[in-house]
């Protein structure tokens, strides 16, 4: 039984061979990966079992049933060729009918079963319909090879956790004016996204660490907009400049009232004392969201001396600004602990408190709030 979509294509062609059908118009090809690149690029490795996708845009493409007396029925796609650095005739199963105006195509790769490697360049795109006439468009695809990565240059006055830190990425095929995707993996699987400030040039990236970052060995994997993935393990060694031992007084405050505290620094060796204010966080859950252990700023920052400063732990007010208009204290501090505190000087050292010697937030305490004191804050 013939199918429906034979059936379609005998109307398209009529009755006889050979008759010669409609002349293709070739308008335009596109990588679906990024499809504001004109002329369209593609990648010559990787791409999986069937290499990289592209949609070839015209007019016309007109396919024509095989053996129509035979069954099953195959249909004669219109064939495509890449003519550039070597002259590629693409497979009857690589080449997608969608529509007069639309065609699909999986261009093959090195990497690909059977592998078939394009040399780079710029290439013409010809479609040939199967009664005849063809069409090309010329420059129609840049084939590039993939990039690869040699090294990673780190910052020249090393790494601070409280601001950007930037890097240089040495290596190969990186394309200039593009925004290749640079991620960062720790041996614990954790990711980190970076974002590209350019690429200068093809063998060399600037990009930047965020701030935050944790400490770790990271490999990099940057990702070219045309798709290949380059790799390169043990990229980066990130770590910081250390404060000293620091300690928590008092290590405990009401929920009901914001509690000042002292944040005393003890260095050694390579250690180094504050610079200034420093931002300190408490990790712990607020009541708005009691499942999440957040970041929670201290308020009221003051830097006292090299070894100490002091801080309001924002207890009864969590992420909000300190009202008292709620005695309740709805936004604040999940009561429990002891949590632990970041810090992060202004110098780009880092410290922590750990949770075992941390503050704690006491249930229903009624300390009052005092409005002599930094946001009705009580005293230590």
């Amino acid at each position: 039984m013939r199918s429906p979509v034979v059936a379609a294509l005998l109307a398209l062609v009529a009755c006889s061979r050979s008759t010669e059908g409609p002349t293709p118009r070739v308008q335009g090809v596109v990588n679906p990966l990024i499809r504001n690149a004109t002329p369209a690029r593609i990648c010559n490795a990787q791409g999986g079992e069937r290499g990289w996708r592209l949609e070839v845009a015209g007019e016309r493409f007109a396919p024509m049933p095989g053996d129509v007396l035979s069954e099953p029925e195959q249909a004669a796609m219109p064939e495509v060729t890449l003519r550039g650095p070597t002259t590629l005739t693409l497979p009857r199963d690589r080449v997608f009918y969608v529509r007069p105006e639309l065609l699909l195509v999986d261009v093959p790769t090195r990497d690909t079963t059977p592998p078939v490697e394009l040399p780079e360049g710029s290439y013409s795109v010809e479609v040939s319909n199967p009664l005849g006439g063809s069409d090309s468009l010329a420059d129609a695809l840049v084939v590039l090879g993939p990039p690869s990565i040699s090294r990673v240059v780190p910052p020249p006055n090393g790494y601070t956790y409280n601001a950007a830190s930037p890097i240089v990425i040495e290596g190969t095929g990186f394309a200039p004016n593009t925004f290749p995707v640079v991620t960062l993996r720790r041996e614990d699987g954790a990711t980190q996204s970076l974002f590209v400030l350019e690429v200068t040039s093809p063998t060399r990236i600037s990009t930047e660490i965020p701030p935050g970052t944790p400490e770790g060995r990271y490999d990099m994997l940057l990702t070219s907009p045309e798709g290949c993935t380059a790799s390169l393990a043990r990229a980066l060694d990130i770590t910081y400049t250390r404060l000293g031992t620091l300690t928590v007084e008092p290590r405990s405050g009401g929920e009901l009232s914001n509690q000042v505290i002292t944040l005393r620094n003890a260095p050694t060796g390579n250690q180094v004392g504050f610079s200034g204010a420093p931002d300190v966080y408490l990790l712990a859950p607020v009541k708005t969201d009691p499942s999440q252990v957040q970041r929670v700023p201290l308020r009221d920052v003051t830097f006292v001396s090299a070894n100490e400063v002091t801080a309001v732990v924002p207890t009864c007010s969590g992420f909000t600004e300190p009202d008292g208009a709620d005695p309740r204290c709805p936004n604040g501090i999940v009561p429990g602990g002891p949590y632990a505190l970041e810090v992060a000087d202004p110098n780009g050292a880092v410290g922590e408190v750990p949770a075992s010697a941390g503050f704690t937030v006491i249930a229903g305490a009624t300390s009052g709030l005092e409005p002599s004191l930094p946001h009705g804050a009580s005293e230590p």
